[in-house]
């Protein structure tokens, strides 16, 4: 019984995290982050200050809740069927997906989010969830047949794309989201890949 009131508590609060996320996602995208306040957050969710700091320290902390909202996108384009794609286009989807999903949280989310900053952008102490499904992909690729260039690893190569991916985020931002990212990325990739694989 305290194990199913733990996960629905939990869950509520998932859904409250949620609820709070999409909130301030939507008056950044307003008034951006820099005028973005605790109290602005708490009145337009419906929601106590109070509660606001049971589930998050700071307003800075909640843009760390990008990696659970994440997390659904991954798998939903995990789901996706690549059945009959070449691992090529296999990661190129996946990461342009990657990017439509990470762009549709806005300029001001991606230029306060991806920042050298942000711990959490650091795969050498925070697990990855790109770096695991783009290690996926390609193990399950040298199990039917394909060979790594220069004898790197998958983890290797799924480290590199992880980090190439940082670094569009980052210069999109930079760019004050000019160009279409997905694009920039879809060349970008094959580029890399062609070189890889």
């Amino acid at each position: 019984m305290d194990h199913l009131q733990y996960e629905t508590k939990h869950s509520r609060d998932l859904k409250i995290k949620s609820h709070i996320f999409e909130v301030a996602l939507t008056i950044m995208k307003e008034i951006g982050y820099d005028n973005l306040t605790v109290r602005k957050i708490c009145e337009v969710a419906d929601i106590s200050t109070g509660k606001f700091y049971s589930l998050f320290k700071s307003k800075e902390e909640l843009l760390g809740f990008y990696y659970v909202k994440a997390l659904e996108s991954f798998d939903d384009i995990i789901k996706e069927n690549f059945t009959g794609m070449d691992i090529e286009e296999q990661l190129i989807t996946f990461y342009i997906n990657l990017c439509d999903s990470t762009a549709g949280l806005g300029l001001d989310f991606c230029r306060n989010f991806f920042n050298p900053k942000n711990e959490e952008l650091n795969t050498t102490i925070f697990h990855n969830k790109v770096i695991e499904t783009t290690n996926s992909y390609l193990e399950n690729a040298i199990k039917n047949g394909l060979v790594i260039s220069n004898g790197r690893t998958p983890f290797e190569v799924s480290n590199d794309l992880c980090v190439i991916t940082k670094g569009v985020f980052f210069d999109w931002s930079a760019n004050e989201g000019r160009y279409d990212m997905s694009r920039f990325m879809d060349g970008l990739l094959r580029r890399c890949l062609n070189g890889i694989l």
